[in-house]
């Protein structure tokens, strides 16, 4: 190290990217610096009074954040008797220098947020705080990782400190975010017959009163609809898509704001819209002209779908016709295997689907199949015929 210029110069047997990595690793080594040795060669060609200079820079980018350059550094291959050689050159004022004007950035910028969140705060746009204390405290990470960098190879003073309010602005947050209730207009009661809600309201309130531009979701199992409160703090959600076929039979509506928020705060399930399912019943006049367990197997299949066969020659049900049909694959030891064409037809009725069964005989395969057969599309033909 001669001043503020740190070389080294390295040789390899291998290859002359090999040499140029060596060097660059024993620049890093010399400043003690945190950033790996995972460089980007850049060639370039200079051309003076004609005569052409062939080069290769390379520019080092921190393996965490990869917006911190590694300015400076340049390889230069050296002639050697055997293998290859090469000269890594980094200039430090050049290098620290790159890394104080981040950090003096980033403090800007924390600040701004800082202010931001304040203002945020006041005007009641919680989410907007919310969104602005995380980038904040993302920055504030950042930062300490850079000084952390730059205390290897510069001395710091009190103009590094990073002083910020970010604590007591998530306190006054969490405080103000605390007094919010969610609950519904009026008493509900819903009956679904499928798997959607009708329309449905609910009202935001912080200390001061109704909450307008608050984001809130209404969830299962996933994220169905997400709305912002109007002027006088009520959200109006219309579901499509909620859980019908099995449970639980209940809506969690809480605000979209960081899980770590939520929890600090008591938000987390803010309310929860219960609601039950009255799955209608069908009634079919099915003709299946395979043998009893066969066309048994096929009736207790479609009951689990709400359809269950009528002989009532009176009843208006619709009338269903069950073809069935299998092609043979194989046999392994006693067991052989088929694919299974379904169809079932009626007016307006026109369900078709594939299932592989497996049995000793082609009758415990058809069963096998049958049971595997999902009838939610024939349901969902027959609800408006069988509604009505």
């Amino acid at each position: 190290m001669a001043g503020k210029i740190v070389t080294y110069t390295a040789t390899s047997t291998i290859s002359q990217e090999d040499a140029n990595n060596s060097a660059i690793a024993g620049v890093a080594k010399q400043v003690k610096s945190q950033i790996t040795a995972t460089q980007t060669l850049t060639k370039y060609e200079d051309i003076t009074d004609g005569k052409s200079v062939l080069g290769e820079t390379y520019r080092a980018k921190n393996n965490v954040k990869s917006n911190v350059v590694l300015k400076g550094v340049q390889v230069v291959p050296v002639k050697a008797d055997k293998g290859f050689k090469a000269t890594a050159t980094l200039d430090m004022d050049e290098f620290t220098a790159d890394l104080q004007f981040r950090l003096k950035t980033l403090k800007q910028e924390i600040a701004n947020l800082e202010k931001s969140a304040r203002k945020a705060i006041e005007n009641r746009v919680y989410v907007n705080a919310a969104n602005d204390l995380t980038e904040a405290k993302d920055k504030v990470d950042e930062h300490n990782f850079y000084l952390l960098q730059l205390a290897e190879v510069y001395p710091l003073d009190d103009s590094h400190r990073l002083q910020h309010g970010l604590p007591e602005i998530e306190k006054l947050l969490v405080e103000r975010l605390s007094s919010i209730t969610i609950m519904t207009t009026s008493e509900q009661n819903f009956e679904l017959t499928r798997s959607e809600m009708p329309a449905w309201e609910v009202i935001v309130k912080d200390s001061f009163g109704p909450l307008p531009n608050f984001p809130i979701i209404a969830r299962q199992s996933k994220t169905l609809s997400e709305r912002r409160s109007q002027k006088n703090g009520t959200v109006s959600f219309k579901l499509r898509n909620v859980n019908f076929e099995k449970g639980p039979y209940v809506i969690i509506v809480e605000p979209n704001l960081p899980l770590e928020l939520l929890k600090k705060t008591g938000l987390a399930s803010a309310l929860e819209v219960p609601y039950h399912v009255r799955k209608a019943r069908c009634e079919v006049k099915l003709n299946c002209d395979k043998i009893a367990n066969v066309c048994s197997a096929l009736e207790n299949a479609l009951s689990k779908k709400s359809i269950f066969t009528t002989t009532d020659e009176e009843s208006g049900a619709p009338e269903l016709t069950a073809e069935i049909e299998n092609t043979f694959r194989g046999r392994l030891g006693f067991i052989s295997s088929f694919d299974f064409t379904i169809s079932i037809k009626g007016d307006k009725i026109n369900f078709f689907t594939t299932a592989k069964g497996v049995g000793r005989n082609e009758v415990d395969a058809t069963i096998s199949a049958l049971r595997k057969t999902d009838f939610s599309a024939l349901q969902k033909q027959l609800m408006p015929i069988c509604g009505k």
